[in-house]
């Protein structure tokens, strides 16, 4: 017998009720019987959460939606929405997701080339971050990289936007040789710079490192300096801007040359990756690009691709360590569970 009911109750839910299709019949619309149940119609009252526009967007004149409407008749239990309304069919119906699907097909976000600082680190000390150039290898790898992205978007529009330090502008010089004497738009966004460590480096900076591991690096903050907790609440203002700016978008391709933890961070921001994942991603190599597309009727991006200098693309999203930090417990909610206690990380009583 429970089976039975169960049967029942799944057709239901999967099959129009015989009330419309006699309904329909009656006014001689039983042609957009199927159309109907693409927009979740499953019983009479259901119409009644339709109007003239939403039918005549599944090809029903003018007179024929007010028929439809015209004789329905009102009930009692009607609720605010049909319980499974297409999802896509409604949001093609929203302003806002009609504004957004006017997005970039594919979002490239590239790391700079070797930089000085790659090198050599302690010449932060005595060169501000945001002055240090690239090396040799750096340029080559901007030039190779201008190679990579044009073989990736052909002839398709692009526009860039960079972080205005020195070794970021120069990667984007190099990458736009492959479009030769043709004018690109560029935009500087100074909420791109790199996570700042506190100005020139500190003379303490091994020891700042190792506290950092201590403490955990998503929140630590060196002195005078950020955390990538600050650089994330950056990357978030940058975001509103950037829908922003998609509203009215001209360009298939959206490419962003800046800093490895501002990719990280950004990404983890647009792709809604919970936070304590920030320690399982590796870092971006030089040059290094990390590829988002979308579907042409959805303005929603997924991980397509990650492609390093020198290798093939590895498809799917940035690369994890292979092997994970371990989560702390988070108490369940569970009246009766054991109390959890922190334990010290450093040699410091309270």
């Amino acid at each position: 017998v429970s089976a039975l009911v169960c049967l029942q109750s799944l057709v239901v839910v999967t099959v129009m009720d015989i009330a419309v299709a006699q309904y329909l019949e009656a006014q001689g619309l039983q042609e957009f019987k199927g159309q109907l149940e693409g927009l979740g119609v499953k019983e009479l009252r259901h119409l009644t959460y339709l109007n003239e526009n939403d039918l005549m967007q599944i090809g029903m004149n003018k007179v024929q939606a007010r028929m439809t409407l015209k004789d329905v008749p009102e009930s009692p239990k009607v609720t605010r929405s049909l319980p499974r309304l297409n999802s896509v069919r409604k949001r093609a119906g929203s302003t806002w997701w009609s504004s957004q699907n006017s997005r970039p097909r594919r979002l490239v976000f590239i790391r700079h080339g070797e930089s000085e600082a790659n090198v050599d680190r302690l010449l932060t000390r005595t060169v501000p971050d945001h002055e240090l150039h690239l090396t040799a290898k750096g340029r080559e790898q901007a030039l190779d990289a201008g190679r990579r992205l044009q073989s990736l978007v052909g002839e398709e529009t692009v526009r860039f936007t960079v972080s205005p330090y020195m070794r970021t502008r120069e990667t984007l010089n190099g990458i736009l040789q492959a479009w030769g004497d043709t004018a690109c738009v560029v935009r500087e966004d100074v909420r791109l710079r790199e996570m700042e460590f506190g100005n020139f480096d500190s003379p303490d900076m091994d020891a700042l490192r190792a506290e950092k591991k201590q403490f955990g690096a998503f929140y630590y903050r060196f002195p005078n300096g950020e955390s990538p907790a600050d650089c994330f609440d950056r990357a978030s203002l940058f975001w509103e801007s950037i829908y922003r700016s998609w509203e009215d978008n001209e360009h298939e391709n959206h490419v962003f040359v800046c800093h490895g933890m501002m990719i990280l961070v950004a990404l983890l921001r647009f792709l809604r990756l919970p936070v304590h994942e920030f320690d399982d991603f590796e870092n971006l190599t030089n040059c290094e690009m990390v590829v988002l597309e979308r579907p042409a009727d959805d303005p929603k991006f997924s991980s397509a691709f990650t492609w390093a200098c020198g290798e093939e693309k590895r498809p799917g999203g940035l690369r994890k360590k292979e092997k994970v930090a371990s989560q702390p417990a988070v108490w369940n909610g569970d009246p009766d569970a054991p109390l959890l206690t922190s334990v010290p990380v450093t040699g410091y009583a309270s």
